[in-house]
């Protein structure tokens, strides 16, 4: 369980921002920090992909090499 005290003017926008949602204040402040979580995990992942890829851990291929391999594992498309 969390408690946060808004600063006004932050208050005056999530209640504005969930009026248009159609939510609760506490419904879209969950869906905000649902959504930035998500975005810092990802990032996060992301980070640790491209700094194997830097050290020569993990390998990269072209859009085309890409292309080419899902147009084989899928022929009808």
């Amino acid at each position: 369980m969390i408690t946060l005290s808004l600063p006004e003017k932050m208050d005056k926008s999530l209640q504005a921002f969930a009026t248009q949602a159609h939510l609760s204040k506490n419904e879209y402040a969950l869906f905000l920090l649902k959504e930035s979580l998500e975005e810092r995990e990802t990032y996060q992942r992301v980070h640790a992909i491209s700094q194997r890829v830097a050290r020569g851990e993990e390998k990269t291929i072209s859009y085309e090499e890409a292309l080419r391999q899902y147009e084989n594992a899928h022929p009808s498309h």
